[in-house]
C-alpha cells in the first residue's frame, strides 16, 4: 500500500472513531480569535490591520486589472469604463485610516473589534477578517451596531 493510500486509510478510521464514539462534528471548533486579539499590544493590532488592508487593495486591484484579459476584450470602451474601471468603482474602500508624524493609524478599526471583542466575549470566535467586513467606508458599523447584529442574525456568528 502506498503512503498516500496508508495516511488516507488512517484519516477513515479516525473520522469512523470519532463518530462512533459520538463526537459532535457539527459544531464548530471553538476559535480564539477574539482572545488573540485582545493579546496583542496596539501596535500588533495596527500591524494586523495594515497587513489585511493591503493585502485587500492588492487582491482587488489584480482582479480588477484581470476583468480587462476577461470581458469585452477587444471592445472599445471610453476611458474608466473598460472592465476594469467598472470594478474599481465598485470596489469596497478602507480610507478612515489616518497618517501621523509615527505612520499611519488604523485606530478608527481597532478601536471598533478590540471594544466588540472586550464587551462581547461570547461573540469572540467571530474572525477579525470577517469583523472588518463591516467596516468598511460604505457598512462602517460600530461595536455596538456589530453587537445588535449578531443579535438579530444579520451577521453570521458560527464559523
Amino acid at each position: 500500500m502506498s503512503r498516500v493510500m496508508k495516511v488516507l486509510v488512517a484519516i477513515g478510521a479516525c473520522t469512523i472513531l470519532m463518530l462512533a464514539m459520538g463526537a459532535d462534528t457539527s459544531k464548530p471548533a471553538e476559535s480564539y480569535e477574539g482572545k488573540e486579539w485582545l493579546a496583542w499590544t496596539p501596535a500588533e493590532r495596527n500591524v494586523y490591520i495594515r497587513g489585511f488592508l493591503e493585502g485587500f487593495w492588492r487582491a482587488s486591484h489584480d482582479a480588477c486589472r484581470l476583468a480587462d484579459d476577461l470581458f469585452e476584450v477587444g471592445k472599445p470602451h471610453r476611458l474608466g469604463q473598460e472592465p476594469s474601471g467598472r470594478c474599481q468603482v465598485r470596489l469596497e474602500n478602507y480610507s478612515k485610516m489616518r497618517i501621523l508624524d509615527s505612520g499611519p493609524d488604523f485606530s478608527v478599526y481597532t478601536t471598533v473589534i478590540t471594544e466588540f471583542y472586550t464587551k462581547h466575549p461570547e461573540y469572540q470566535n467571530i474572525p477579525k477578517a470577517h469583523i472588518l467586513s463591516y467596516l468598511t467606508d460604505r457598512n462602517f458599523k460600530t461595536a455596538d451596531q456589530l453587537y445588535q447584529m449578531a443579535l438579530k442574525g444579520e451577521m453570521p456568528t458560527h464559523f
